[in-house]
């Protein structure tokens, strides 16, 4: 069967630009999406120089009549007490760090995009309800002319009532279901509401066409987020394991203190400073359990990735056996309306020499119009489903 839609051309997405897109969400949930960012990248940098320990300064005063009248003692004191050597724990904490920063950003970006999805998600269905209104006010049409002419035929004598009772029911079932649609339309546009300060109805969709595969499984973001967890939990399990090792740390302290009572006369300095390092290493009764939790969230990671691969395989070859069914269906839809073209001059032959009525060329020039309306409507689903693959495409929304 030969292609009718564009899907199976492997071409280039044809879409908006992607600052566009990015504007079909409100202002304030832009202003959110970009706070989270800016606070995943503080806290990444904090947790990068993490392993800096702070500088102390500290001021005191006290007051004594030990020594006779009351007089007050004030001390300053500036000390630090910084790891310089963990084992390789340090480097592994700002490589921790930086992974962790990077991972928890497309985290952020896939949220971004979630919202942006079901916005689009929303435009689209409802182009494609307002779609299904138009036939529902043709199959009414059809229905209010198969009533006609059921009903003259009763009064005719050439039917029962029955067909006469089916043309009405038929009727009010499609009015039932327009009303169901109607109702739906309400829903998605206070939905969308929600999520875009914009008009849904003016707002420019994006033409999405069929993505290589290669480029689909290659720029997963879940993919490359899931690989950054695990290198988070790698450089993690490392941490860890070197927290229960020896450190080597250097110490030092400034004090610029009162001249003490005690020691009027002497040698002895009030403004000193003093240096030093130390080596320690601590004795945990948790320190295995500690280890051997930091692997398995690295094996954790390690499988998650590899089953989100497969899942990323999957997804991809269903939408393409979804894009192929709606192809048939395009097909289908086709074709039938090449057949109603062909009844519709026959109809409008009959008519003019009086062997049929208006009413029968009207319904074929309707059925005509639902089934090229069917085409659009198929386009549309097509397109929620090509949706959903580039919704984590890199650089497609």
């Amino acid at each position: 069967m030969k292609k009718l839609f564009v899907i199976y051309s492997i071409v280039t997405v044809s879409l908006l630009g992607s600052g566009e897109l990015v504007d079909v969400l409100s202002e304030n949930r832009t202003k959110l999406i970009e706070t989270q960012k800016e606070q995943t990248q503080l806290q990444s940098d904090i947790l990068e120089k993490s392993w800096i320990n702070p500088i102390t300064i500290s001021y005191s005063k006290s007051y004594s009549n030990q020594f006779g009248d009351v007089e007050g003692s004030g001390q300053f004191i500036i000390s630090v007490d910084q790891p310089i050597f963990k084992m390789g724990g340090i480097w592994e904490a700002i490589k921790y760090a930086k992974a962790l920063g990077k991972a928890n950003k497309i985290d952020i970006e896939l949220q971004r995009r979630e919202l942006v999805t079901q916005a689009l998600n929303i435009l689209f269905n409802l182009r494609k309800s307002y779609l299904q209104l138009k036939k529902f006010d043709y199959l009414i049409k059809n229905d209010e002319l198969d009533i006609l002419i059921q009903k003259e035929s009763y009064e005719a004598g050439v039917t029962n009532r029955t067909l006469y009772d089916q043309a009405l029911l038929k009727r009010n079932q499609d009015i039932t279901s327009k009303l169901d649609l109607q109702m739906q339309i309400t829903k998605l546009k206070n939905d969308f509401s929600l999520l875009s300060d914009k008009s849904p109805d003016e707002i420019e969709l994006p033409n999405f066409g069929m993505i290589e595969q290669n480029r689909y499984e290659n720029s997963q973001l879940e993919i490359q987020r899931d690989k950054l967890r695990v290198e988070e939990k790698r450089h993690n399990k490392y941490m860890v394991w070197t927290k229960y090792l020896p450190q080597i740390s250097i110490t030092g302290r400034y004090v610029n203190e009162d001249e003490n009572p005690l020691f009027v006369g002497t040698d002895i300095k009030t403004s000193y400073y003093t240096y030093g390092f130390k080596v320690s290493m601590p004795l945990s009764i948790n320190s295995y359990h500690d280890i051997e939790t930091s692997k398995l969230d690295y094996i954790n990671a390690q499988i998650t990735l590899d089953e989100d691969k497969k899942k990323v395989i999957n997804e991809y070859n269903l939408v393409k056996t979804k894009l192929d069914i709606i192809d048939q269906k395009i097909a289908l839809s086709q074709a039938d309306a090449q057949n109603y073209e062909s009844m519709l001059n026959v109809a409008q032959n009959l008519e003019k020499v009086g062997d049929a009525t208006s009413y029968d060329t009207q319904i074929v020039l309707n059925n005509l119009k639902i089934r090229e309306l069917d085409q659009d409507i198929y386009r549309y689903d097509a397109q929620l489903e090509l949706l959903n693959l580039y919704s984590k495409v890199a650089d497609a929304l």
